[in-house]
């Protein structure tokens, strides 16, 4: 098979994207990634940790961010996977695809973009934290530093 056609047509697409002045900004893919997941509160959050103890809660901010912000949720089910490192890590804590995960971020902007990312990998129980660290720490709960 010709190797220059699929290369050509990636050109061609990128092109008319381009001109056309259709690529995406980060806000349009983030609320696409809301409308397909479910997110949930602090209310909500904290009652699935009380009462899932399979579930795997995901801190998708960095170390930086982690030690800026004054910490990460306190939980048993607490991990950490920064965003850029999610696609590559999930499967040491989520090994099956119906294993309940919630992600979060620091304040719910990119932890939509992380659940979609879940879901398109094949996870079926997924949910985004929508209030993110800065409101789990606004409402007054465990913090872990």
């Amino acid at each position: 098979m010709d190797k220059t056609l699929p290369i050509l047509l990636f050109l061609l697409s990128f092109t008319t994207l381009s001109q056309a002045g259709e690529i995406p900004s980060g806000q349009q893919l983030q609320r696409e990634a809301e409308q397909r997941t479910q997110n949930i509160d602090t209310a909500s959050l904290v009652k699935m940790l009380d009462t899932e103890l399979d579930m795997v809660l995901i801190d998708i901010r960095t170390a930086d961010e982690i030690r800026g912000m004054g910490g990460t949720i306190k939980a048993a089910q607490n991990v950490k996977i920064p965003r850029g490192w999610l696609e590559f890590r999930v499967q040491r804590h989520a090994i099956s695809k119906d294993t309940p995960i919630v992600v979060y971020c620091g304040a719910g902007f990119r932890s939509p973009l992380a659940a979609d990312t879940l879901q398109k990998m094949g996870y079926s129980n997924v949910r985004n934290y929508s209030e993110g660290y800065i409101g789990w720490k606004k409402a007054g709960l465990p913090i872990a530093r």
